[in-house]
């Protein structure tokens, strides 16, 4: 118990989105080892959110999941109702939640670009401004968790990346716009993520891409849930004010060293890597070619 009074984050309330798995569980479970009262949002997953809400109330009493669904208005304002009508103050929300259509921008419906832009900027902007009023008293900050494709070609990401880069707009905004207010606004844009949604993307591809990772990155890792979550923290403490209206890079140079890694990870990494039988890309969305194999006469033009 006297380990977790002297926290870095005792006594500080924080509302993570998505915080059910990935990034925002392991987030969760970082930030209530140093003192923070947890509470974490769940779109459908109930029993993976009590899970980890056991894990974080075993280090910091109070900690608790809220329903929330992030493609309705209703949804939102009904979690800020609650925490109102509790009294409950914030000193850091993190938006980490997102959802897309992992497709070619030309093969898009209109409701599912609707859908990811409803979470990622109009819901977005509206937890704000809901968050706003529960976050001032305490000089509290607002974190929001950009993307890779944002900064970098990633197949399929094309209508995420186009959310994701509204949203780092919305920050710099807030920055200029909430600063004096007192409440403070960061951006935090990770690269790879081992992850659920990694693993769905890359199908029978993902041992090839997890050993490209660990032979090729700067350091020599791929990068996990709770390796991700250290600058989650990092950003939820009072010394990163400073860091007001930054997009922050949480990659360990990974994403400026992909142009070198390319040749390294496809020459280095064994063929073995790859899931028994593997001979196709069609279960690995991020590998998919937007055009058909090139023919004799395009091949030629490129050499």
């Amino acid at each position: 118990m006297e380990q977790r009074d002297q926290g870095p984050l005792t006594g500080r309330r924080v509302l993570i989105t998505g915080g059910s798995r990935g990034l925002g569980a392991a987030s969760a479970r970082r930030l209530a080892a140093m003192g923070a009262q947890v509470v974490l949002t769940y779109r459908h997953r109930a029993d993976e959110a009590a899970a980890v809400v056991a894990e974080c109330e075993a280090l910091t009493p109070g900690a608790r999941a809220e329903q929330l669904d992030l493609l309705e208005e209703d949804s939102v304002r009904a979690l800020f109702a609650r925490l109102a009508a509790a009294d409950e103050d914030l000193d850091v929300v993190i938006a980490n939640a997102a959802a897309t259509a992992f497709k070619p921008l030309l093969e898009l419906k209109l409701h599912q670009i609707d859908k990811t832009f409803a979470i990622s900027v109009r819901h977005f902007l509206l937890l704000v401004q809901l968050a706003f009023p529960l976050l001032q008293p305490r000089g509290g900050r607002i974190v929001a968790v950009s993307g890779a494709d944002t900064v970098g070609y990633i197949p399929g990401h094309g209508l995420l990346a186009a959310a994701k880069s509204s949203m780092e707009t919305l920050v710099r905004y807030l920055a200029c716009e909430l600063g004096p207010l007192g409440v403070t606004t960061v951006g935090l844009l990770p690269g790879y993520i081992d992850t659920e949604s990694i693993r769905l993307m890359a199908g029978p591809y993902h041992d090839k891409l997890t050993a490209a990772e660990e032979l090729t990155h700067p350091l020599r890792t791929a990068a996990t849930p709770q390796d991700a979550s250290e600058a989650v923290a990092l950003l939820c403490l009072d010394e990163a004010r400073w860091l007001n209206g930054q997009i922050v890079h949480n990659d360990g140079g990974g994403l400026f060293a992909a142009l070198g890694r390319f040749g390294q990870a496809w020459a280095m990494v064994p063929d073995e890597g790859l899931a028994p039988g593997t001979t196709s890309t069609q279960d690995a969305p991020m590998l998919h070619r937007t055009d058909g194999p090139a023919t004799p006469t395009e091949q030629r033009r490129g050499d």
